[in-house]
């Protein structure tokens, strides 16, 4: 299971959820069948997804198990988990960041410049945070440095602007 959110309150009389997705993508949503809830001292409970839909800065979910507003107020604040699987882009679809974590960077030239370690944003755009001789840096991830991800060989080559990715300053 993968946490991608958190229970931010309840929503309506009915018993639904208002999810708070961190990165705020939700392409995955409609495909979720269950989901997990743990509060903060661990305990985890699964839940059936009877209906979700998007809503603001992330989902109105419906569970099964949930029968009321008071029920649902009873889940606030809790950490919202997805199977894994739903975080797998198909393809020629936009992949999901998770799935290129721990692949090799390189250049065109074939070079190794680190391995893929995190990610992070600066606001306009998503970063490779990636780890070379000790060191992390930076990467912007924008379509037009990427030329190529193999899923097969888990490498990420990217055509960098010269200085960007400075090995010495690193």
């Amino acid at each position: 299971m993968k946490l991608v959110g958190k229970v931010r309150e309840a929503h309506g009389l009915k018993g639904d959820l208002y999810v708070l997705i961190f990165s705020g993508e939700i392409s995955w949503a409609k495909r979720m069948k269950k989901f997990n809830l743990q509060s903060k001292n661990g305990d985890n409970k699964e839940f059936t997804v009877e209906r979700v839909k998007p809503f603001k800065k992330g989902l109105i979910v419906k569970a099964a198990e949930v029968g009321d507003r008071t029920a649902a107020e009873g889940l606030e604040h809790m950490e919202f988990f997805i199977e894994e699987d739903l975080m797998v882009s198909k393809p020629g679809e936009t992949i999901y960041l998770s799935e290129i974590k721990n692949f090799k960077l390189k250049d065109v030239e074939q070079k190794t410049l680190g391995e893929i370690v995190d990610f992070s944003s600066n606001g306009v755009q998503d970063l490779l945070v990636v780890e070379t001789h000790g060191k992390k840096v930076e990467v912007p991830f924008v379509d037009a440095f990427i030329k190529k991800i193999d899923f097969k060989h888990q490498v990420v080559v990217m055509d960098l602007p010269e200085g960007l990715f400075d090995l010495e300053n690193a």
